[in-house]
């Protein structure tokens, strides 16, 4: 069941830090779970050099990843659209493979240093300034909006550098004969310059109207196509969180009690501006602080010891809520103008300056009396909303219709006539309705109200009042679809009349441009064709590189059609492109690294005693797939 993926290698920390964190879930947004414990949950799914993968651990991986991913698309995403997408079968093998590469590193000993590792991460081009300067405040700001800790940040880092030296032994056993390299240098590189001649049946211009035969004809063989949809009538009466919330009324009392319940909330945070740098050890941090404790100006030391530019001092505004790492709460104890001697983080030493401190401001009743309301509503429109949509439901169960729930409600009800599963009327026009609605209105039972049915945050309920069924429309409605099907036949006749004039002129010598102009085809001369290039169609460039020189060729592409007279080529000669021949060679060497760095890797889950217990998997996958198909039912 373990597959270890080619691009696998190209996961480790040097592709970036997304990336990695993309692939160290475990750590991301706290270990709240969405789906609950399950059945044999400290049973082995799989067993590395001893050390199990629990049942629990993979729950929590997909449930951390479920997480994540809805941070990261800023919208939903559950565990339902996990499994449907087969992220499962991804998830677990990543974290098979995952635990075989440390598994491998831990046996062979292999060890990344402390300070590798910070200045790693340290050249990492998302933590870096326009001049390449590591960016404190790009970092902490990204600490913060993954919700990692600098500790398991740095841990990660560490696990993947370790592992990544395993694909990188793999790249560097691995040769590429010059010979081979040659070879394919010389296809990949060969140019070709061809006359090119476009006809686009769809510009062609064709007069007249099909007769009657020719519209019989037509008519037979677009029967399929012809075919009117069911369409549909139905009255829908709504149900909105908008209608819920306009009938919700909240007393001045109530709403004066939640603000004194929660008066901090609502006051703005103290803003501290903020100067630092950053030193690699504690003896340069000293002897930069003791400089400053004797006067000499905070922006010259920075140059002179830190070497940081005035742009690369400045962390900019900093509140308690967002200020992260071991040196915030000294920044908000130090006083206006204060230098905090050197605090120790997990990359250095930092000296910090407070430059300007603006106080929290407290409001007052009367600035937040609007918001406060405003979300008291929305957060019980919802209740509300639900609830009202029982009662309405079991209104509608005990036999009333939606004209009589209506009027005593005052709910809004519309009229729907004649629209088809598309939301199209019988004109062709669209219908503003939603796919819910549409849904429902093809699925239930005519002259019956619908349950109530949730639609995103509203509810609805519906009764189809009639049916019209699918039919083969007559030919007097079908002219449009006959004369489209007669014009487009023609045009493909007279493009084909134009590429046979091209071919014969084209043949007798001919001038390009003077066919161009005779038969209205678009020219041009195309120069350093390569057998890898865009500038064509892939089979029309196959037909380039594989036919004799100065041979026409036709060749139909999606909806035009070309016409081809290679003139000349040019050959490649890789002795006089040395740098681009040693591209080529790593390239390839890279690709069959790869092949490698997976040989190798199976070769370690062998030996280190890999074993994927099949059973408990499979229930662990069953139980996550149940699980989301009953949460669906209810």
């Amino acid at each position: 069941m373990l597959k270890f993926f080619r691009d696998q290698k190209n996961s480790w920390l040097m592709k970036g830090i997304l990336i990695l964190t993309a692939l160290s879930f475990v750590s991301l947004f706290g270990s709240g779970r969405f789906l609950e414990k399950i059945p044999d949950e400290g049973k082995a799914v799989a067993k590395v050099a001893g050390k199990k993968i629990t049942v629990a651990q993979f729950v929590d991986e997909v449930n951390h990843n479920v997480r994540s991913l809805s941070k990261m698309m800023q919208k939903p995403f559950t565990v339902q659209d996990a499994v449907q997408s087969g992220m499962l079968i991804s998830l677990f093998n990543q974290m098979v493979s995952r635990s075989v590469m440390q598994a491998a590193a831990d046996d062979l000993n292999l060890t990344v240093s402390d300070e590798t590792v910070r200045k790693t991460i340290g050249q990492m081009p998302m933590f870096t300034d326009y001049d390449g300067s590591f960016s404190m405040a790009a970092y902490k700001q990204y600490l913060s909006d993954m919700g990692l800790s600098e500790k398991r940040f740095v841990d990660d880092a560490f696990l993947d550098m370790r592992a990544q030296q395993l694909t990188d032994a793999a790249q560097a056993a691995t040769i590429t004969p010059a010979g081979i390299a040659e070879m394919v240098y010389r296809l990949q590189n060969e140019k070709r310059t061809a006359d090119v001649f476009t006809v686009t049946p769809a510009d062609l211009k064709i007069k007249g109207v099909p007769g009657k035969a020719d519209q019989e004809r037509l008519y037979k063989e677009l029967s399929d196509e012809l075919i009117a949809p069911e369409y549909r009538t139905f009255t829908v009466m709504f149900l909105t969180l908008e209608d819920v919330s306009k009938k919700i009324k909240i007393s001045e009392e109530e709403l004066q009690e939640v603000f004194n319940e929660n008066k901090d909330s609502y006051a703005i945070e103290e803003i501290r501006d903020v100067d630092q740098m950053l030193f690699a050890t504690k003896q340069e941090a000293d002897e930069a602080y003791a400089a400053l404790q004797k006067g000499q100006d905070f922006m010259a030391v920075a140059k002179k010891y830190a070497n940081q530019t005035e742009e690369q001092t400045k962390l900019g505004d900093l509140t308690p809520s967002t200020a992260t790492g071991d040196w915030a709460d000294v920044v908000f104890s130090a006083k206006k103008g204060e230098i905090v001697a050197p605090v120790q983080t997990a990359f250095g030493w930092q000296i910090l300056r407070v430059n300007k401190i603006t106080p929290k401001v407290e409001k007052q009743f009367k600035d937040v009396r609007d918001e406060i309301e405003q979300k008291l509503i929305a957060s019980m429109a919802y209740d509300t909303l639900t609830e009202t949509a029982v009662a309405l439901d079991d209104r509608f169960g005990a036999g009333e219709t939606i004209e009589d729930v209506a009027a005593s409600t005052g709910y809004p009800v519309r009229k729907y006539t004649l629209v088809d599963p598309a939301g199209t009327d019988e004109n062709g026009k669209k219908i503003n309705i939603s796919k819910m609605i549409l849904a429902t209105a093809f699925t239930s039972d005519p002259g019956r109200e619908s349950p109530m049915t949730e639609d995103g945050s509203d509810f609805f309920v519906l009764r189809v009042d009639d049916v019209k069924e699918p039919a083969l429309k007559p030919i007097e409605k079908s002219q449009k679809e006959i004369k489209a099907a007669w014009t487009a036949e023609k045009q493909k006749e007279k493009a084909q009349e134009i590429t046979k004039t091209i071919e014969r002129d084209l043949n007798k010598g001919i001038d390009p441009k003077t066919i161009a102009r005779k038969t209205g085809a678009k020219y041009k001369r195309i120069d350093g064709l390569t057998r890898r290039g865009a500038q064509l169609p892939a089979s029309a460039t196959y037909q380039i590189f594989n036919r004799p020189l100065k041979e026409i060729i036709t060749v139909p592409a999606q909806s035009e059609y070309l016409v081809i007279k290679t003139i000349k080529t040019a050959p490649a000669d890789p002795k006089k492109d040395q740098i681009g021949l040693a591209e080529l060679r790593r390239l390839m060497r890279e690709q069959t690294a790869g092949e490698k760095s997976d040989a190798i890797l199976a070769d370690f889950a062998d030996y280190l005693g890999l074993t994927i217990n099949e059973e408990t998997t499979q229930k662990a996958f069953s139980y996550i797939t149940k699980s989301t198909q009953e949460e669906t039912d209810e």
